[in-house]
């Protein structure tokens, strides 16, 4: 599998978590619910990472669904009634097949080289009918919108620095912009998808998140303590406004 570089922080709660689920929990939802999910439905969730994601499904499913929610890390996941927590490493284990009436993976075929492997078993832990929800970055279209020239050209080394670190470790940087594709030639039908880029403000969690990634690889990044202080200020300055990294999500029926 590939380098994940953004594991766990050591902090409780976790940063990283915290600003994905305020950045992209209610989107999720939304595209969830718009695919009929209800009491009754068995779930997997893929890279449960802080369970945001498992425990909305687990509440929208009960009392007669189930969901599995799977993690390389599951330290934040949370066993309940109805949610069966599974250490696992979706690149190189097995699935149930013909298993599930949602599969559902954030932010997690991102890192992986065996991205489209990986996405044939999602496919096939599917019951025939079942729908693929897959969410991901494409982190290529990231710019400063308001900052002072030498600020951003700060931001924009340390977005760099980023982005090598990722393709180094396997990552496929604009996997968002082709997982529609990807999910039709895994012969899945009935896709469609959509693709934001929103503007992100020093403070955001959208900002909030690069600062927590940053101080993840603080020790891989090539600036000073100085520079890298006042880069985590400006993430927290409302002056700062940066384009995000667009936003993609796909879905697909088996």
């Amino acid at each position: 599998m590939g380098t994940y570089l953004f594991g766990d922080s050591g902090e409780s709660p976790d940063p990283k978590f915290d600003a994905l689920s305020s950045l992209l929990d209610a989107g999720t939802f939304a595209r969830v619910e718009q695919l009929g999910v209800s009491d009754g439905w068995r779930c997997l969730e893929v890279g449960g990472g802080g369970g945001s994601v498992a425990n909305w499904l687990a509440d929208v499913v009960a009392p007669a669904g189930h969901v599995t929610v799977t993690d390389i890390d599951v330290t934040r996941l949370e066993e309940r009634d109805n949610v069966t927590v599974l250490e696992h490493d979706v690149a190189s284990g097995i699935l149930p097949g013909n298993a599930f009436d949602l599969v559902h993976a954030r932010l997690v075929l991102f890192y992986l080289p065996a991205r489209d492997l990986v996405l044939r078993k999602l496919r096939d832990a599917l019951r025939p009918g079942g729908w693929l929800v897959l969410e991901e970055f494409d982190c290529l279209p990231l710019e400063v919108l308001s900052a002072a020239p030498d600020d951003a050209k700060l931001i924009m080394r340390v977005k760099n620095a980023l982005l090598t670190l990722l393709d180094q470790g396997g990552a496929e940087l604009a996997w968002g912009a082709r997982i529609e594709r990807a999910l039709r030639d895994a012969g899945l039908h009935d896709v469609s998808g959509s693709r934001e880029v929103q503007e992100w403000e020093g403070g955001s969690a959208g900002c909030r998140l690069l600062a927590a990634t940053a101080r993840l690889v603080r020790a891989k990044l090539p600036l000073t303590d100085e520079e890298f202080d006042h880069y985590l200020e400006l993430m927290a300055a409302p002056e700062t406004v940066v384009s995000s990294y667009a936003i993609c999500s796909a879905q697909g029926r088996r």
